[in-house]
């Protein structure tokens, strides 16, 4: 076993050069100017635990986790039973300082935003020790103006970041009542947005870490500039009607200019005061010959626009260039002889969906960074997928993901980050609402976006777990937790993805597993195999309408596992190979798989983790043939999972260090077809 402490997970391997050389053009291509307005705030941080006297240097962005195991202050929490070591830092407060510089230079900017993209989570933002504001969600960004604040010379910035199972345990009392939390042992986690899997899930270890996960930067500027970038479509019968909206701040008289290709296209004159934010128009039609196509279906065609503000002078105040592409998406759910259909169709083509569901690349995000979610693109891509899920437990991936999809011609299926029912009430609803306008506007402006979904699983989750014994939420309670979340689903967030112009549908699930009807309409998430202990044959006979979950789990190899496990215990039922394990069905299904399917009782582990592989590609294979087959009824296929987040046991077809298991090369031969 390699015994010494791993520093970043191995998530390239030579053929994905390809991956990384697209990653490296698409953010040259939205980086114009950047350089001359925004200041990184990158280094020179360090961290300490609260409380403590000792700091350290800390890498941004990061977490506690990754600057702790930096320093060999805490064994590697993927090695044997580390996990378990390692939980005491969720208890603990603690805190991120740097200085700012302010120069002559940084001061003759009128303004000056200090603006941290991701902090996790609870935390409180100082300048000089005045407090600027509190952060309490991973999913938003945070923005203060600090030009006034400022002195010449150094500035002190700290970040207090406060206990995540502290605060957690506070807004659950505020609540007063226990919402479900299987995967979450500690039952705080549906009081606190945050990464859901990160506090255990069926193929996670519980890590619940701290820290600034996203870049921080300075946004200087004067005059005036732009906020946001939205791109509205309506599809006519020889043309398209579009309008670019550009979000502009400022206190002066601008004109706004705006570029599709290199050419000026429109422009529009404003006038700015106090600082006011106005939505600046501009309608424009494009010949429906340029449209963007999903892979298979026909080219990527996409277009560079920019939009820029000048003054009366005609200086460039700011300017802001996208990738945009031209395309028509509709969820058509309608009533037909079977039940309700679920189909997507693409610039009028109903379109067979192939595809996959991921999950984070890493229990720590901001160790694998941009690239780990460009690589699994280029691998959905290797694999003639169209369609991405991105599942609801995880975090809204990064632009760059979104950036290689477009190039690709891979459309994403975007969860909400909602995989436990949450208090939607109060300040905590309104959390949230700021949350999703501000994520579902980012996606929106790409079109490889095709389906917002509300949350994953937890309508049938209501309806068929047991969750009001379970947790003793009847009458008045009951009533209270299920009404304020479907609310949520079914109506708010229905209306800013309407807003934004992006296909909602409110859950997925929409169809339960079991039964016939649950074949018959909507989305379906089928695990009679897996959960329900049906033999893998069972696949080919139970095709729903659209099938955006199934599988079966599998081993990473031997070679990966030796990285993490202490030789002594690399054998089936040891010790250290059950704590892999983080389904409650164990391995069970898959013994009970490899003695039906191949006639086999493996008594080495590598002769197991063969098996369970072998096994895994030929469910993938059952399904997917008899989900190809059942077209038109059938118009999609999505398989659960592609990637994992750490290298244990899980339905992934590629393990944590990137390498493809077997199954993964029959997907690719399917979908190839």
């Amino acid at each position: 076993m390699n015994n010494s402490t791993k520093q970043r997970p191995v998530f390239f391997r030579s053929e994905k050069k390809v991956a990384v050389s697209i990653y490296c053009m698409l953010v040259a291509a939205t980086l114009i100017q950047a350089q001359e307005r925004d200041i990184p705030l990158l280094d020179g941080w360090a961290f300490r635990q609260a409380g403590t006297e000792q700091w350290h240097s800390a890498e941004v962005p990061g977490v506690v986790h990754t600057d702790l195991l930096r320093h060999s202050l805490i064994p590697d929490p993927y090695v044997n039973f580390n996990a378990d070591s390692v939980q005491w830092i969720e208890s603990e407060d603690w805190e991120y300082t740097r200085t700012i510089n302010a120069d002559s230079a940084l001061l003759q900017n009128e303004h000056v935003d200090l603006v941290f993209k991701g902090l996790d989570t609870f935390a409180e933002v100082y300048l000089n020790d005045e407090l600027l504001g509190n952060a309490d969600n991973m999913f938003r960004s945070w923005e203060w103006p600090i030009r006034e604040k400022l002195r010449r010379g150094a500035n002190a910035l700290k970040v207090a970041f406060r206990s995540p199972e502290a605060v957690g345990g506070k807004l659950r009392e505020a609540y007063g009542l226990q919402l479900p939390h299987d995967s979450d042992p500690s039952g705080e986690g549906p009081y606190i947005r945050k990464a859901a899997y990160q506090f255990g899930w069926d193929f996670a270890p519980r890590l619940v870490s701290s820290g600034i996960w996203q870049p921080v930067e300075l946004r200087c500027w004067s005059g005036a500039r732009i906020t946001s970038f939205q791109l509205d479509q309506q599809f006519d019968t020889d043309s398209i009607r579009a309008t670019i909206h550009a979000r502009v701040r400022g206190d002066a008289r601008s004109s706004i200019q705006y570029f599709m290709d290199d050419r000026l296209i429109g422009e529009r004159n404003v006038e700015l005061s106090s600082s006011d934010t106005v939505d600046v128009p501009f309608h424009f039609a494009v010949d429906k010959k340029s449209l963007w196509w999903p892979a298979g279906s026909g080219k990527q065609v996409l277009h560079s626009v920019r939009v820029e503000v000048r003054n009366a002078k005609g200086k460039l105040l700011d300017e802001i260039q996208r990738s945009i592409g031209f395309r028509s998406v509709e969820l058509r759910q309608e009533k037909d002889s079977i039940g309700r259909s679920f189909t997507f169709v693409i610039n009028g083509v109903p379109t067979f969906m192939k595809g996959c569901n991921i999950v984070p690349p890493d229990m720590f995000p901001s160790r694998a960074g941009d690239s780990a979610w460009v690589v699994l693109v280029a691998d959905a891509q290797r694999a003639h997928m169209n369609m991405i899920r991105v599942w609801a437990g995880g975090i809204y991936p990064p632009d760059a993901f979104f950036e290689a999809c477009d190039t690709a011609g891979i459309l994403v299926w975007q969860d909400l980050m909602f995989a436990n029912l949450v208090p939607a009430e109060g300040g905590f609803l309104n959390n949230i609402k700021a949350e999703v306008k501000e994520q579902v506007a980012r996606l929106s402006k790409h079109p490889s976006v095709a389906v917002i979904c509300g949350n994953n699983e937890l309508d049938i989750a209501w309806s068929n777990w047991g969750w009001q014994a379970k947790y003793d939420l009847h009458g008045a309670d009951s009533a209270r937790v299920i009404d304020s979340n479907r609310t949520l689903w079914k109506d708010v967030f229905r209306v800013l993805a309407a807003d934004a112009g992006v296909a909602y549908t409110w859950t997925s699930p929409l169809s339960n597993w079991g039964n016939a009807a649950g074949l018959q309409s909507g989305d379906l998430h089928y695990w009679g195999v897996w959960h329900g202990d049906e033999p893998i044959a069972a696949l080919a006979d139970n095709v729903g309408r659209f099938v955006s979950e199934y599988g079966f789990q599998s081993w990473p190899d031997s070679a990966l596992l030796a990285k993490y496990i202490d030789p002594q215990q690399l054998h089936p039922g040891s010790a250290a190979v059950r704590y892999r394990q983080r389904s409650y069905k164990t391995d069970a299904p898959i013994w009970k798989a490899i003695e039906q399917e191949l006639g086999d009782e493996p008594k080495t582990l590598g002769r197991f983790i063969e098996d369970s592989q072998t096994v895994q590609a030929k469910v993938y294979q059952l399904a997917i043939e008899a989900h190809m087959t059942a077209q038109p009824n059938c118009m999609g296929t999505l398989l659960w999972q592609l990637n994992n987040c750490w290298p244990g046991p899980s339905w992934s077809l590629i393990d944590h260090e990137g390498n493809w298991k077997p199954g993964m090369y029959e997907v690719q031969r399917l979908y190839g077809r």
